[in-house]
């Protein structure tokens, strides 16, 4: 049976300024941290089913243009090493 659907929305960053973006990983645990210039942040901890395609992407009238490929990162991969 196919899970529904379900969206997320993060209200209390709109507006906010991204300083920095940040993968950390160790031997039993992988996070995504985005910082803000307030001091404030927003991580999302990875489980090891996760699998990462990051994409930097330009937004233009409803149509998406691809300036990055950041290419895959798998959390299972990164419990093998």
């Amino acid at each position: 049976m196919a899970r529904p659907k379900r969206d997320t929305v993060f209200t209390e960053i709109a507006g906010k300024t991204v300083e920095s973006i940040r993968y950390e990983e160790n031997s039993d645990w992988q996070a995504l941290e985005l910082a803000f210039s307030d001091g404030t942040l927003l991580t999302f901890e990875l489980s090891s089913r996760v699998e990462i395609q990051a994409s930097y992407l330009k937004a233009r009238k409803g149509n998406l243009k691809l300036i990055r490929n950041y290419g895959r990162v798998s959390a299972a991969s990164a419990q093998k090493g």
